[in-house]
């Protein structure tokens, strides 16, 4: 009666420790998701602003090119969101190694209880053979169980490196451009001259340091997005091997140890 009530309480306990688990996985992707988005918006944001800020200096009215203005601006949204589905994918992967590498280390603990269950009970009835048959097994689920716990600190510490990897080359990619153009303080007179000039050159002018030198910036961004995308790719194909390869090689020695 006691040996079955400490193991309906260790069923319990492992239960109750997989739902801290999963909720805690799930505030992990909140938080992963809530990251990128708002660096997005902020990035998008960066980009509208410096589009109003040059039509104000060259005295152009947005809605005169809302039709360019929108294609730069969706093109702009799905570079970064190319960059920010690659993360979500390498992200997804990291979780779901640690997810069975959490699954595992619990059916060992539960194997190594089992175990030792039935070592006391050959002890009891003096199978001393049995005995130390399932010592060794209690010594192979305790091997198996710390070499996960060392695959989980490796996946724990990849989703963190993925968050601070994946910031990193947002940032790297897209860079801020508000406030870049600094509006200096004028006098009437300067403004007046200025709005003469925009009378002429202005458009001209919008069109050459605004519209074609985005342009210019975002195709140097589409022909880098290929090699970063792969880079991104060849990372979570890597983890995975290596979890993998560390998988294998715990139960290899699970099997030789039992």
């Amino acid at each position: 009666m006691e040996k079955n009530n400490r193991n309906v309480l260790l069923m319990e306990k492992l239960t109750e420790l997989n739902e801290l688990e999963i909720t805690k996985m799930k505030i992990l992707t909140a938080i992963f998701i809530k990251t990128l988005q708002e660096i997005k918006n902020k990035k998008v944001q960066s980009m509208e602003s410096n589009f109003e800020e040059q039509a104000k200096v060259y005295g152009q009215d947005l809605a005169d090119y809302q039709e360019v203005y929108y294609e730069i601006m969706n093109k702009y949204k799905d570079q970064i969101e190319q960059i920010i589905e690659r993360y979500n994918e390498l992200f997804i992967n990291i979780q779901l190694e640690l997810q069975e590498a959490e699954c595992n280390q619990k059916i060992a603990i539960t194997n190594f209880k089992k175990s030792f269950d039935i070592k006391l009970e050959a002890i009891n009835v003096s199978k001393e053979n049995l005995a130390q048959d399932y010592s060794k097994k209690m010594l192979a689920c305790m091997q198996k169980k710390e070499n996960y716990d060392v695959i989980i600190k490796a996946c724990q510490k990849e989703l963190e490196d993925c968050v601070e990897e994946a910031e990193n080359k947002l940032n790297s990619l897209f860079i801020n451009k508000a406030g870049q153009l600094v509006l200096r303080e004028e006098s009437f007179f300067t403004k007046l001259m200025d709005k003469i000039k925009n009378m002429f050159t202005g458009r001209t002018k919008f069109n050459t340091y605004c519209i074609e030198s985005t342009n210019v910036e975002l195709e140097m961004i589409e022909r880098k997005l290929p090699d970063h995308i792969k880079q991104i790719r060849q990372k979570t194909i890597h983890f995975v091997a290596k979890i993998k390869q560390a998988k294998d090689e715990t139960n290899l020695i699970f099997e030789k140890m039992k």
